[in-house]
């Protein structure tokens, strides 16, 4: 393996969505965290958001760029390497991000000189550094005491300033209190990943730089922050400190009512939550673990403390056909018809969205459908390792690359539009 020249250098990239209305929402928070930690190690480290494919030239004084790639963005993260080993082939170009770590086979036919599955910080680290025998495809994971010893992401304001997240008019920027998720949903590939919890100070600490920034609130972007009272609470113990509004994810399951008053007392105004159905016999087969009866009692929980619910479906899992997608509906109208006292005083409907399954390669779905297990009732209608594998681009829309034994592939693209048009609220926010 040949080391990089030194001192090292890095070009971090945070790839472009032209597939969706607005890549400049969320930013890019895995890029934000490597960056903090390559200055923190004394590594110059740059990140490029807007990566200019007619001017490569301009990066060849890097000696390592780091792309960092969920799958729809493969086919820029492939156009930029090839650009940079044509123009500037002495500098090392590494690949993370999602997309390295479960389309590895794929990532490994392209000339990446690294590949990193999962945690970045120590991976480049080593790359950059030379002090470990380096491999092409590396995994260093860090540990939950580790990663609450990493300096803070980087948030400088002109930077953040670039990203605009809305939720009911407060300007928000996104922060997570964990990683991985415990849960087996066969639709997600981050399904049983081991739990990581960053320390309340530690979330607090970076709530504090969100507010320095200029934003009115935060949205916490993990899944598993609801997952038990004692995290709650001792989350909220800490945001409360920080008087801002905040937006967070739930789940049916363990949502109670202490648990809706520790949010609620502590700022939250809205929720998210995968619902993907209202079918039991669809959520029984994918894993869920929940029951339409937790799905509307979590609604009601939320709505009488004012916290607006955006609940989150997918049609086309395994066994849809007309009789679900009526019950999916019928769960439309009962979430729909809610209303609650916003923070402004105003009434406002819940909302949601909802997509069509994409079966991206790390899911349990996917493994049943390339292994040819009878007892999934889930068709390919094109090769999805061929598309970009977009769950939502520009006006909602999606690629569907599957079918089920009674729900064709343009049936469910036309029951997506049909229920989005028919029951989100216009506008949304």
């Amino acid at each position: 393996m040949t080391y990089l020249r030194h001192p090292p250098k890095a070009l971090l990239v945070s790839l472009r969505d032209p597939f969706m209305d607005s890549d400049r929402v969320m930013p890019p928070m895995g890029v934000m965290a490597l960056h903090s930690y390559l200055l923190n190690l004394g590594i110059e480290s740059r990140i490029e958001n807007n990566f200019d494919i007619d001017n490569v030239e301009q990066y060849c004084d890097f000696n390592c760029i780091c792309i960092s790639c969920m799958t729809p963005q493969k086919y820029q993260a492939y156009e930029i390497l090839h650009a940079v080993k044509r123009t500037c082939p002495d500098i090392r170009v590494v690949i993370g991000g999602p997309h390295a770590s479960y389309y590895l086979e794929e990532c490994i036919t392209q000339p990446f000189d690294f590949i990193v599955k999962g945690d970045g910080e120590l991976a480049l680290e080593e790359i950059l550094t030379g002090r470990a025998e380096l491999k092409r495809v590396m995994e260093r994971p860090v540990s939950e005491q580790q990663m609450n010893t990493f300096p803070l992401p980087y948030r400088e304001k002109d930077f953040l300033n670039q990203y605009e997240f809305v939720f009911q008019g407060v300007r928000a920027s996104t922060l997570l209190t964990s990683k991985g998720c415990p849960m087996s949903c066969t639709f997600c590939e981050d399904a049983r990943t081991k739990v990581r919890m960053y320390t309340p100070e530690y979330v607090g600490r970076q709530i504090a730089d969100i507010k320095a920034a200029g934003y009115q609130g935060v949205m916490f972007f993990d899944d598993v922050m609801t997952l038990s009272k004692k995290r709650v609470r001792d989350l909220t113990r800490e945001i409360i400190k920080h008087d801002i509004l905040f937006r967070c994810f739930g789940h049916a399951r363990t949502m109670t009512d202490d648990i809706a008053d520790m949010l609620r007392d502590a700022g939250c105004i809205e929720t998210g939550v995968g619902m993907e159905t209202g079918s039991q016999r669809i959520l029984d087969a994918v894993h869920k673990k929940t029951t339409i009866d937790q799905n509307k009692e979590y609604v009601l929980m939320c709505n009488a403390r004012g916290i607006r619910v955006k609940a989150f479906f997918i049609l086309g899992l395994p066994g849809e056909n007309e009789e679900t997608i009526a019950e999916t509906e019928k769960f439309l109208q009962f979430l729909m018809e809610k209303t609650v006292v916003g923070h402004d005083g105003k009434m406002i409907q819940n909302d949601f969205d909802m997509t069509v399954f994409f079966p991206y390669s790390g899911t349990e779905i996917r493994r049943k459908m390339d292994a040819g297990e009878g007892d999934i009732d889930l068709m390919f209608v094109d090769n999805p390792d061929l598309r970009y594998g977009f769950y939502k681009g520009v006006q909602g829309s999606s690629e569907v690359v599957i079918r089920t034994n009674r729900m064709s592939a343009e049936l469910l693209r036309e029951n997506q539009v049909r229920l989005l048009s028919t029951y989100k609220a216009k506008p949304s926010t």
